[in-house]
């Protein structure tokens, strides 16, 4: 009888994709030997490998640590299928008139298997702001918008999304995970004090697609002497943004994922 084994394989190719999940999934820069040892193969045939991907631009080196890290190629070239590439156009206008607005950065994030990433920003028009890059990515149960996406999910999903965090975080970290996406079910978004940043009170709200959040709007909230725009007024700007966003997608004027 066949086994349920790989019917097919190919050796390179698995290697190259291996080095991509690898660096995909750190967001430190990681050198020829450290790559070889967490891959478990020797760094004579992981060296091709890099000089390939980094030929072909998936990944880039970093001089300074002496390593490499993921380009944004993979992420250009998942922006350029038509439903996401819709989205973007769609928003960008809304995106900038709300940094217009609240005099803050903003970002559009998704979900990539048990990690957040952001694929698209605007930058606020102040002198003194705080963004996140396009391209960042962060395990969805340590971030902000992976607990509004996890608020609008279905059952099935959330149970998957909870099998996947539950090999690499502790029983009390994914508690208060859902119980922080609980409230924000009730009140329909997130503020919090960042986890990464002092001085940066973390604004997310779900971008809908009926009652399934597929991306979500998030705002950076810093502090500033004098305070030109409240925490108050930004949530109220950034969920209405995101309601527009929401409504385009309803009546089919933007594609779903």
């Amino acid at each position: 009888m066949e086994s349920n084994s790989k019917k097919y394989s190919a050796p390179a190719l698995e290697k190259g994709l291996d080095i991509l999940e690898l660096l995909s999934k750190d967001n430190s820069v990681l050198n020829k030997v450290s790559v070889a040892e967490r891959l478990g193969r020797s760094s004579a045939e992981i060296y091709r490998m890099l000089l390939v991907l980094e030929e072909r631009g998936y990944i880039e080196k970093d001089e300074e640590a002496e390593g490499y890290r993921i380009s944004r190629k993979l992420l250009q070239l998942g922006t350029e299928q038509e439903p996401i590439k819709e989205l973007l156009e769609f928003s960008a206008p809304i995106m900038r008139n709300l940094c217009l607005e609240t005099t803050m950065s903003c970002h559009i994030a998704v979900q990539s298997n048990e990690q957040l990433v952001v694929i698209s920003r605007s930058e606020a028009p102040s002198v003194l702001s705080y963004s996140v890059r396009v391209g960042y990515r962060k395990p969805l149960i340590e971030t902000a918008s992976g607990r509004v996406l996890f608020a609008y999910q279905e059952s099935v999903i959330k149970e998957r999304w909870l099998d996947m965090f539950s090999k690499e975080n502790s029983e009390d970290e994914i508690k208060s995970f859902i119980a922080d996406s609980k409230k924000i079910a009730k009140q329909g978004y997130w503020k919090g004090p960042s986890s990464f940043v002092e001085g940066v009170t973390d604004l997310s709200a779900p971008i809908l697609d009926g009652d399934t959040a597929i991306a979500t709007l998030s705002v950076p909230h810093i502090q500033r002497r004098p305070e030109e725009v409240s925490v108050k007024k930004c949530i109220e700007l950034l969920q209405s943004a995101s309601e527009k966003i929401s409504k385009a997608i309803t009546l089919g004027i933007v594609k779903t994922f």
